[in-house]
């Protein structure tokens, strides 16, 4: 009968372990997309919460110890207040969060798209508004510029994705980040063996007499002794470089 006892208590036990067992809790703040695994659709759950699912490293950055989305939530179902972007910007996410832990990320989505908040008055002066969208106008500090080419990927996140985006029609105002910073051009290389050198004999009229110098060879054996080559008897000279 303890044998039992023993076997019926450890089951129980199993069955109402909490749900941290499933999965390691991972720490978010603000609203973000849910990944279909999971459920799909929008978390609105605007302060510091909890889930048992990862953020990925290109649509979430770390706020303190927590992941605060990035991306355009449209993307993935949210329906509420939304403003409209054009290319890469600045988001305070103190700002938008509410809490005094300064903390300025950026966003990386190239073309037209939208977030559930609008720039804080202490930066909108950084964008022009222009077709009810924002631009990005201001200097990027240099950490923008150095995690560009691995933050740029998200756009490969978005492409395929078929959702409503904002339609902006206006051109892009002057200084406007999009142009500044625009994707560098792709060169391709191809591995072809060298063409090959085509000698072109001189063109000989009639009754014109053309004269090709010979190279001659001359050797100094001594002291100080040289081995030059020159043509219709002058020697060439070679410069050296100095490596400074």
């Amino acid at each position: 009968m303890r044998t039992i006892y023993l076997v019926l208590l450890a089951g129980l036990a199993v069955g109402i372990q909490p749900a941290t067992a499933k999965g390691k809790q991972v720490r978010y703040v603000g609203l973000h997309p849910v990944p279909k695994a999971d459920g799909g659709g929008i978390c609105y759950i605007e302060g510091p919460h909890v889930h048992i699912f990862a953020a990925n490293k290109l649509e979430y950055r770390d706020h303190g110890n927590q992941h605060y989305f990035v991306g355009d939530p449209v993307a993935y179902g949210y329906d509420g207040p939304r403003h409209a972007y054009k290319g890469h910007h600045p988001i305070h996410v103190h700002a938008v969060v509410g809490d005094d832990q300064e903390d300025v990320e950026f966003c990386y989505l190239d073309g037209p798209h939208f977030h559930s908040f609008t720039p804080p008055p202490a930066i909108k002066a950084e964008f022009v508004v222009a077709d009810d969208a924002y631009f990005y106008v201001a200097e990027p500090p240099p950490v923008y510029v150095e995690a560009r080419p691995a933050m740029i990927k998200v756009n490969a996140v978005y492409t395929p994705m078929v959702y409503t985006r904002p339609v902006i029609e206006v051109e892009p105002p002057s200084g406007w980040i999009g142009v500044r910073f625009s994707a560098p051009a792709v060169v391709v290389v191809e591995d072809r063996p060298p063409p090959p050198v085509v000698v072109v004999a001189p063109r000989v009229r009639a009754g014109v007499e053309v004269h090709v110098p010979v190279p001659t060879l001359r050797v100094d054996i001594g002291i100080g002794g040289g081995f030059g080559v020159g043509g219709g008897g002058g020697g060439h000279k070679h410069k050296k470089w100095k490596h400074r």
